[in-house]
């Protein structure tokens, strides 16, 4: 049976990390639960719903083997709010857990391992390696676009798709597109992760440009291993939005905007925007000047800008949360703007040079 000690400082993270992957209400109690599973002095805590799971190894001062499962939150609770300093876990009979620190101690019930479901293991498939901040980058900048309606499951997860020695990572929620492009020399394939698995990895991955992540996919299940955390997570199926003749529209109306400047026009002008009084943010591209203005019963807003544009005059409208989302993840000073008119009505945003990233906003017919 489990028995043994370990700093709450080296333990803490572990359960509060691995808990977050724990189902928060399910009609099988140990999905509820965090997985204890102790090999010697080496302690296994894992988490899982059965679409995500976080694995990690603590070392511990272990004097008895064994494996437990724990209700999450009450665990959690419970060593949080233990002073710092040694904490014991000794189980007792019928799967109880004694743990306790200095003259504090807890006796609560835990759950049969057997009750646990069995933890997916990758048997063959693809591998690639990328580095932890880079990976951070490309979720970072894209997940705001996954969609979190499912009447097409397959859009509330990112497509990762490696071909041409490039990796692609896109989300579509049918009305903004979000593309991050990266060199990676692998043979080509895909594969599409749930949005609710990328967030957990954000709060992973490190900016340290020394550590890598290792990603493997194996038919519809994918494990990324990051450090001292393992995730696994089921993958998405069906057919995903055929990005590839997005990427290559362009259009002759084109400007060079300041984020910042762009940023804290559509701001202001969301201030007139509510709930209850719903309306377009209206720009007008004019000889190097971008006036957007919006009016609602709350009142009217019209200012102007100084960019780079020189094509015929254009009036599109679009909603304003959507654009200041794109405008948020691009992580440049400055953005060139493509105003779509042909096959495609949007706009598309892309970095001033190259194509790094691309995302793409539909309007919004004005109210």
């Amino acid at each position: 049976m489990l028995k043994f000690s370990v700093m709450k400082s080296d333990i803490i993270d572990a359960l509060m990390t691995t808990a977050k992957a724990a189902s928060s209400k399910s009609v099988i109690s140990a999905l509820e639960g965090i997985l204890l599973s102790l090999k010697k002095n080496t302690l296994t805590v894992t988490g899982y719903d059965l679409e995500i799971g976080i694995k990690t190894d603590v070392t511990v001062k272990g004097s008895g083997d064994g494996e437990l499962v724990m209700n999450s939150r009450l665990i959690c609770d419970m060593v949080r709010k233990m002073p710092d300093g040694e904490i014991s876990f000794e189980e007792t009979d019928n799967f109880s857990l004694n743990i306790s620190c200095g003259d504090i101690k807890y006796s609560v019930k835990g759950i049969d391992s057997k009750d646990y479901p069995l933890i997916p293991e990758l048997s063959r498939g693809e591998s690639f390696e990328i580095s932890e901040p880079l990976l951070k980058s490309m979720i970072g900048q894209t997940l705001y676009a996954v969609s979190t309606i499912d009447t097409k499951p397959v859009l509330m997860g990112s497509k990762f798709d490696i071909k041409e020695n490039n990796i692609n990572v896109i989300s579509v929620d049918g009305i903004r597109i979000a593309l991050r492009k990266e060199t990676l020399l692998h043979e080509d394939f895909d594969f599409v992760v749930p949005g609710k698995t990328l967030s957990e990895m954000l709060r992973l991955l490190s900016d340290d440009e020394s550590k890598i992540a290792v990603i493997s996919v194996d038919r519809n299940q994918c494990i990324f291993k990051i450090e001292k955390y393992t995730v696994f997570s089921r993958l998405l199926e069906g057919d995903f939005f055929d990005y590839s003749k997005i990427v290559g529209y362009k259009s002759e109306k084109e400007a060079i905007v300041n984020v910042r400047e762009m940023m804290d026009c559509v701001e202001r002008t969301m201030l007139l925007i509510n709930e209850k009084f719903r309306a377009s943010v209206n720009l007008t591209f004019d000889d190097n000047i971008l006036e957007i203005n919006c009016e609602t019963p709350i009142g009217k807003i019209n200012q102007k800008i100084a960019i780079e544009y020189s094509a015929e005059k254009t009036e599109i409208s679009f909603n304003g949360k959507y654009l200041l989302d794109a405008l948020r993840n691009t992580g440049c000073d400055k953005v060139k703007f493509y105003i779509l008119s042909t096959g495609v009505q949007a706009l598309k945003i892309l970095p001033p040079e190259g194509e790094s990233f691309m995302f793409l906003v539909s309007p919004m017919r004005k109210r």
